[in-house]
C-alpha cells in the first residue's frame, strides 16, 4: 500500500482526532490512531481508513496517552465530552472485548424521544448512546442488560468512568447520589437520571445518563425526520438485549443508508474487537461480512 503524503503540522483539532505520530524515516510524519503495533508493523487508523507500515521505514513512533488527547474538551464545565475522547478510552481497557455501531432504536417517549443518536454495543449486552451532534453531545447515556452480580458491577464501574469526566464536586455528588431504582438529580445545566429496567421504553436495561435539557430541546426531530434514523428495538435486538446477528446485513445497511454512522469521519469502520491475544483489531463491513451469526440465545 501507498503511504498518503502527510503535513508534519496539525491544527488543535486534528491533534485530538489523531493522537499519534510516527516520523517515518525519509522524514515525514505520519498522524493518527495507533491501533495495532506488532514486531512486523504498526497499523495506524486516519480519516482516509487505515494503513499497514512496515517497522523498517519507522524512525520514531510518538504515542499519545489517550488521557490527554482531548483534556480541552474534559474540563470545559458546559460541555460533556465528545465521543472520540469516549472510543478511545473504551480502546484502552482490557475489559472491553467488543465494541460496534448498531443502528439507534426508536425511543417514543419521555425525555429523550425523538433526539437522534449514535448507538454502540459494548461486549454483547452493554450499550452506549451518544445524543445530538456526537462532537458536542447533548446527552450521553449507558445501559446494561444484565441482573445479579454482573449488573452490580457495571454500576459500580460506569458511575466512576462518568465521574472521572465531570467538572465539579457537585456533578460527582449528584451522580452518585442517584437511586439505583430511578431519580434525578440537577446541577447547574445538566440533569443526572438512573432508568430502571421497568421503565417505559427501557426494555429491560437499565440505564444512566448525563444531559442537557436545553440541548435536547433544541436537538429534537419531527417523527417524520426521526423516523428515517432510527429502527424498533425488535428489529435490532432480541429480548435479552442480545445483537440480532441473524439481520447483521440489514443492520448494516440501514447504518450505511440513514446517515447516523461514524465514518464520514472515518471511513469503513464500524468498531473494534480484541483477537484471541488480547491486541486492538478493526471492524469493518468487509470483515463482518466473514463473521458467523452467532446462535440464537
Amino acid at each position: 500500500m501507498v503511504l498518503p503524503p502527510c503535513r508534519s503540522e496539525l491544527d488543535s483539532n486534528a491533534k485530538r482526532l489523531m493522537p499519534d505520530t510516527i516520523v517515518m524515516n525519509d522524514g515525514r510524519f505520519l498522524h493518527g490512531l495507533i491501533v495495532k503495533n506488532d514486531a512486523g508493523k504498526v497499523t495506524l487508523q486516519q480519516r482516509n481508513g487505515e494503513v499497514d507500515i512496515p517497522k523498517n521505514d519507522i524512525r520514531r513512533i510518538e504515542d499519545q496517552t489517550d488521557s490527554g488527547v482531548y483534556f480541552a474538551d474534559i474540563v470545559d464545565p458546559g460541555k460533556l465530552p465528545p465521543w472520540r475522547m469516549i472510543v478511545q478510552d473504551l480502546r484502552s481497557d482490557d475489559s472491553i472485548r467488543s465494541f460496534r455501531q448498531i443502528p439507534a432504536t426508536t425511543i417514543d417517549n419521555g425525555y429523550l424521544k425523538n433526539i437522534p443518536y449514535l448507538s454502540f454495543k459494548i461486549n454483547e449486552r452493554i450499550e452506549m448512546n451518544v445524543y445530538g451532534d456526537s462532537e458536542h453531545p447533548v446527552c450521553l447515556e449507558f445501559g446494561i442488560y444484565e441482573r445479579g452480580e454482573k449488573i452490580t458491577r457495571f454500576k459500580k464501574m460506569i458511575r466512576a468512568y462518568l465521574a472521572g469526566i465531570l467538572a465539579s464536586r457537585e456533578e460527582v455528588a449528584a451522580l452518585y447520589s442517584l437511586d439505583e431504582k430511578g431519580g434525578k438529580s440537577r446541577v447547574g445545566k445538566f440533569i443526572f437520571q438512573v432508568t430502571p429496567p421497568d421503565a417505559p421504553d427501557a426494555y429491560g436495561g437499565w440505564w444512566i445518563s448525563i444531559y442537557d435539557p436545553k440541548g435536547l430541546d433544541k436537538t429534537r426531530l419531527s417523527d417524520a425526520e426521526y423516523a428515517k434514523v432510527t429502527l424498533s428495538f425488535r428489529e435490532v435486538n432480541r429480548s435479552n438485549g442480545l445483537l440480532r446477528s441473524d439481520r447483521s446485513k440489514s443492520l448494516d445497511r440501514f447504518l450505511e443508508n440513514s446517515g447516523m454512522n461514524w465514518n464520514s469521519m472515518i471511513p469503513d469502520l464500524r468498531g473494534f474487537y480484541r483477537n484471541s491475544m488480547g491486541q486492538l483489531e478493526l471492524l469493518t463491513p468487509s470483515f463482518m461480512k466473514k463473521l458467523k451469526p452467532a446462535p440464537v440465545q
